[in-house]
């Protein structure tokens, strides 16, 4: 990846030779498991992100009426549509009737009250929470204490026990337990642990959905994922679902900016952005530093480089460089294809960084900007008398 001058800053940038790339490990990989490939939008639902999955998926994973209903209106053919949330509202099942192909309960009280909401076509799923943790950060671990993401394993066990018609209408099983993992031990493990305190109900159902939460590009091989997947397909005869979302467009998304101002504060130089980590807003969220292209351990140059607003703690980190920094230098800060715009705000009345998108002869789309108009309509408008 290389910067130019071409962009208004900040710039939001899709690479689509890399989204390609990315997207074409998965397939393969899917491919050999004999699994189906969903995407889940949550990671990103920008359009021309959306125009290349589509071509390489079998379905989407939505978590929302909105991401439904984008998906809906992009004309995604025979993929698969399906929708999995702690709420689900049942004007939502009837908007879109026997459109929505699957749809994942987070309860056994939600069935219950959507039950009569259904549409035939429409295979429904139970979220099970196999009571495995893998995620350091509890803000992050699906199967937490007192978890509110699905029914604990060894609760549907004993209901099932005592009253088989506990999953009447019930047809698929969904789990997601990981988060940024590249370790696919831990699948394995979750899927042999489900095998073992519930089989009974694996042979009444017709799928599962492993769920996502793994880079695919981090990964050394791949066996143990083929091996989880085999356990529910050749075990059990279940059609086996995957639904990677940030391991689908991590890579391709990077944001470039302009340095605005430097000088020195204690024993640093700080050089402001004309970004924000409002705009990567899982800087913030976790407390890491992003990676940035030219970036050297040990350069003669060194910066803390920080974001335009007037929190104190918008600020992405120290870097240090092998030329100096001036103002008007561009800098790109990589792998921030996943959940940045989808978490980005105009903290401050700071705009949203304007979309690129970069085509695979490389060339330069300016695909979308943000504008005051757009800021003043969701704070209310401007028409409003002021005495």
């Amino acid at each position: 990846m290389t910067l130019t001058n071409e962009l208004e800053t900040p710039a939001f940038v899709t690479d689509e030779k890399v989204l390609q790339k990315d997207l074409a490990l998965l397939r393969d990989v899917a491919d050999q498991a004999s699994c189906k490939l969903l995407y889940s939008p949550k990671a990103s639902v920008l359009s021309t992100v959306l125009q290349n999955i589509v071509r390489q998926v079998d379905g989407f994973a939505c978590s929302s009426p909105y991401e439904l209903r984008l998906l809906d209106q992009l004309c995604i053919g025979t993929r698969s549509l399906h929708l999995v949330s702690p709420l689900i509202k049942a004007e939502t099942l009837a908007a879109f009737g026997d459109r929505l192909d699957y749809l994942t309960v987070n309860s056994l009280s939600q069935w219950d009250f959507l039950r009569d909401s259904v549409s035939p076509p429409t295979s429904v799923g139970l979220r099970l929470n196999p009571q495995l943790s893998f995620v350091r950060d509890a803000r992050y671990d699906p199967c937490r204490q007192q978890s509110k993401l699905g029914v604990p394993m060894s609760k549907l066990a004993d209901l099932v026990a005592t009253d088989p018609a506990v999953l009447r209408g019930i047809t698929g099983l969904h789990f997601h337990n990981n988060c940024d993992g590249a370790d696919f031990s831990n699948l394995l493990t979750t899927a042999r642990h489900i095998q073992s305190v519930i089989p009974d109900i694996l042979h009444q159902v017709d799928w599962i959905n492993i769920g996502g939460g793994y880079m695919f590009d981090l990964a050394s091989d791949y066996m143990d994922f083929y091996e989880a997947v085999a356990i529910f397909r050749e075990g059990f005869g279940l059609e086996v679902f995957m639904e990677p979302g940030a391991a689908a467009v991590r890579r391709c998304g990077t944001i470039e900016a302009t340095v605005h101002d430097i000088f020195g504060s204690d024993d640093t130089l700080i050089a402001i952005l004309d970004t924000t980590v409002n705009h990567m807003s899982e800087v913030f969220e976790f407390q890491f530093e992003p990676d940035v292209l030219g970036h050297i351990d040990g350069g003669l140059h060194s910066y803390t480089l920080a974001g335009c607003t007037c929190l104190a703690g918008d600020v992405f980190g120290h870097y240090s460089f092998d030329k100096p920094l001036v103002i008007g230098s561009r800098l790109m800060f990589l792998n921030m294809g996943a959940y940045t715009l989808s978490k980005a705000h105009r903290f401050n009345g700071v705009a949203l960084p304007t979309i690129y998108r970069r085509r695979l002869d490389g060339s330069l789309d300016k695909v979308g900007a943000d504008s005051f108009d757009e800021f003043a309509q969701h704070t209310g408008g401007t028409n409003v008398a002021v005495a």
